[in-house]
């Protein structure tokens, strides 16, 4: 209950036109390294970054809350037999991309429209234990728009979902 109420209140924050993002140069690739070592040691993420820092002038906070959501759904869609899930950083032209990718079963191309809404859970049946509230996705939504980016969901039944999230590079 207390993860569903600091998902509210963010995504409430996010939207309100008063809330300012705390900004300031980071590099997304320890952000990135930051949320691994903190919840997902375990997980066998694989990761593909560059060789050299990415900074960029985001909110560290909410693009590691970003992270964090976006990375417990690729490992929870993987199942045990499959390749784990992926993290890919890059800098293309003037925007940094970050892909997460599971290899798990998928959603049917008539849920993708509304993945990143409030509340929308693929199967409405699910358990907490076996899904999150329906909050994650748009709040990783939210949390992109807030910088300026956007976020954009693939997915293939029977091969996995690709997450992409857009990030602009300022000038």
């Amino acid at each position: 209950m207390e993860s569903l109420l600091e998902e509210l209140m963010e995504t409430e924050r996010l939207s309100s036109r008063h809330t300012k993002l705390n900004k300031a140069h980071h590099d997304v690739i320890s952000l990135a390294s930051d949320v691994i070592g903190t919840y997902f040691h375990d997980a066998g993420i694989t990761t593909d970054f560059p060789g050299s820092p990415l900074i960029l002038d985001v909110d560290a906070a909410r693009i590691k809350l970003m992270l964090k959501n976006l990375l417990e759904n690729a490992v929870r869609h993987t199942p045990d037999n499959a390749p784990p899930p992926e993290l890919h950083l890059c800098l293309d032209e003037h925007k940094v991309l970050i892909t997460v990718i599971d290899h798990g079963v998928g959603v049917e191309a008539h849920h993708l429209p509304y993945l990143t809404e409030p509340f929308y859970r693929v199967d409405p049946s699910r358990q907490r234990e076996t899904g999150g509230y329906g909050l994650g996705l748009y709040l990783c939504r939210m949390i992109g728009e807030a910088h300026g980016g956007k976020l954009v969901i693939e997915s293939t039944p029977g091969k996995g979902t690709t997450v992409l999230v857009e990030l602009p590079v300022p000038s």
